[in-house]
């Protein structure tokens, strides 16, 4: 089996990469990429073991973004790990997030929820802190009854303690991943609540779309796989794994993907041990 959209520790997932990767030997998944948000720090951790468990991984990445196409989350996949432009965009990237948290901590405040920034960053296990750790942070000081909840009300697009993200757009992402030696994937493109802009992202040089994908509805997986094919884009598939019980809890593999995608993905990107 494969998976191709996994987070762990080092962003917002609740396993570790090497409980990521027990979980997927246990579920007789063959062929990964850890895909945290701006990071590869899972990634680099999870290498060496994953050989050792005879698991074949690639490098990958989800990169948030925010411009002229709204919010979009694109994938990266196969860039060379120690390219020192990517280097330099994680740690920039990385630092941005810290005061954009900062931001949003204060907002938070004013409104009357006392949180601090270090609480944050506390919640926040790997090198990549995200809203989830905001929220996460305010349910411990009991301004909520979920995490999710909070999100919803307080920190998502639009929301009273909402800040814009660090300019970062969908072409700076796609175009960095080109430039590191790697492909773009347009991350599930049926759970956005605004249209994809596809003719723009096509423009930039997306190479791929994620069709396969653990909340997309059969009708959605259609759609977007004719949108692939009429393009001649990759399509890519994968479960976005968080962790058991997690706002994303599907299990590992739980995708299905069609044979001749894993066969290519096999054959095109995954290196040979």
């Amino acid at each position: 089996m494969m998976d191709l959209h996994m987070h762990t520790t080092a962003s917002d997932g609740r396993m570790s990469p090497t409980e990521l990767l027990a979980e997927a030997k246990s579920r007789d998944v063959s062929h990964i990429a850890i895909t945290d948000h701006d990071t590869i720090d899972g990634y680099l951790k999870a290498r060496e073991e994953a050989r050792q468990l005879g698991i074949r991984i690639v490098p990958g990445i989800e990169w948030n973004t925010d411009g002229p196409e709204d919010e979009l989350h694109i994938l990266g996949y196969g860039f060379d790990i120690s390219d020192s432009r990517l280097l330099h965009l994680m740690d920039k990237r990385q630092q941005e997030r810290i005061e954009w948290v900062s931001e949003i901590v204060e907002r938070c405040n004013r409104l009357g929820m006392s949180i601090t920034t270090q609480e944050c960053l506390e919640r926040a296990k790997g090198s990549v802190i995200v809203r989830t750790h905001i929220a996460e942070a305010l349910l411990a000081r009991g301004y909520g009854s979920s995490v999710q909840g909070l999100f919803d009300s307080y920190l998502c697009k639009g929301a009273v303690a909402y800040v814009p993200r660090p300019s970062f757009s969908a072409r700076d992402a796609i175009e960095y991943t080109h430039e590191c030696g790697g492909i773009a994937v347009l991350a599930h493109p049926g759970i956005y609540s605004f249209e994809v802009k596809l003719a723009s992202l096509l423009d930039y040089g997306l190479d791929g779309i994620e069709v396969y994908y653990s909340r997309h509805s059969a009708a959605q997986m259609a759609f977007w796989e004719r949108e692939a094919k009429k393009h001649h884009l990759i399509r890519s598939g994968g479960s976005d794994f968080h962790g058991h019980g997690s706002r994303n809890p599907y299990p590992v593999g739980s995708v299905a993907i069609p044979a001749e995608v894993k066969e290519w993905w096999a054959c095109c990107m995954f290196p040979r041990h």
